[in-house]
């Protein structure tokens, strides 16, 4: 009964940021609709490559920490995260919790896929770093590169260390997780009290928690080629954004060069990360057009560009997530 509750506050959502963002859609259409169509439907096409590529990413870090998978499997699941992420925004936990709850309806250990959801964002993150320091440097070198680049930089690698601290407390300090995880369950079970519920954790919950968590990093130590074809696959989605990106500025006729292309990708996808509105809306294309025109591309081809991109990625896995929202283990039952 709540899951069906949830799921119709979902559709609510899902309604509210459809017509309070309705004006953007019809400006994404005619936008693209000014494009080349070969180009257009090109981009299109490396956008859907970049999606199996990214569930890829998701099945190869749970196979790392031992929860297995089909890419078939994870495909709702992975759509649905990216729309419970857009639609109740938390700094990704909503639809790292759809692939925590898939793999408990699995029977899987949830512990284990919190640990492999962990290592996604650090690979997903770790492999965009690469590409965002090619693009500061481009910035840097053409005297572009600004303070506030900077700092969103700086914490998005310290973001990177934190999760990564967590994987490594797992392994080298399990008992420092296990009285991490002791008092977030306390904490909750005060919470409960004072509106008079129960706690819904069960009493080993920490206990039992911090152990499998400790196994599943140790699963990562155990499997070092799972965790290369980890990294190598979320480069390989970095990779296949950027062509999305490419496929547009030949859409529009700008003149853009490689480093002009990373740059612009690189700032685009940290404030995507970084900004303190949900998924950077209203931050991603004002910052991309801002770097692509100050490195050459005119003022008219740039927003052209950054709404098309901004456009793509964010309504198209959106549409596609809330109609898949069914399909995925969490939302297919009402219990």
């Amino acid at each position: 009964m709540k899951r069906r509750w949830l799921y119709y506050i979902l559709i609510i959502a899902f309604v509210v940021l459809t017509v309070s963002r309705f004006t953007e859609a019809q400006k994404l259409v005619r936008t693209l609709s000014r494009g080349r169509p070969e180009w257009v439907a090109a981009a299109l096409l490396f956008q859907c490559v970049y999606y199996l590529i990214f569930t890829a990413v998701f099945q190869s870090a749970l196979w790392t920490v031992e929860v297995s998978g089909t890419l078939r499997e994870y495909i709702p699941v992975w759509f649905t995260s990216v729309f419970l992420n857009i639609a109740a925004p938390s700094a990704g936990m909503t639809g790292a919790a759809v692939f925590i709850d898939d793999a408990a309806r699995r029977g899987q250990s949830p512990a284990r896929a919190a640990a492999g959801t962990i290592l996604v964002l650090v690979a997903d993150y770790s492999a965009f770093s690469l590409v965002m320091i090619s693009g500061m440097i481009v910035l840097f070198a053409t005297r572009n590169l600004h303070a506030y680049e900077v700092i969103a930089a700086v914490i998005l690698l310290v973001f990177i260390i934190s999760l990564s601290s967590i994987l490594l407390m797992g392994l080298w300090r399990p008992a420092r997780l296990g009285r991490l995880l002791a008092w977030l369950q306390r904490t909750l079970t005060r919470i409960a009290a004072r509106f008079h519920r129960r706690s819904f954790l069960p009493d080993d919950w920490a206990e039992h928690n911090a152990a499998e968590f400790s196994q599943a990093a140790a699963s990562i130590k155990l499997h070092p080629e799972r965790l290369v074809r980890t990294y190598a696959l979320a480069m390989a989605a970095h990779l296949a954004e950027l062509m999305t990106l490419f496929m547009l500025v030949r859409a529009f006729r700008a003149p853009v060069h490689p480093g002009v292309l990373v740059a612009g990708y690189s700032v685009g996808i940290l404030f995507w990360l970084v900004a303190i509105t949900p998924s950077g809306i209203g931050v991603v294309e004002g910052v991309m057009t801002l770097v692509l025109s100050s490195l050459g591309v005119p003022v008219e081809k740039a927003t052209l560009i950054a709404l098309s991109f901004r456009g793509l990625t964010f309504w198209l896995p959106l549409t596609i997530g809330f109609i898949l929202l069914r399909r995925s283990r969490s939302f297919r039952h009402t219990e």
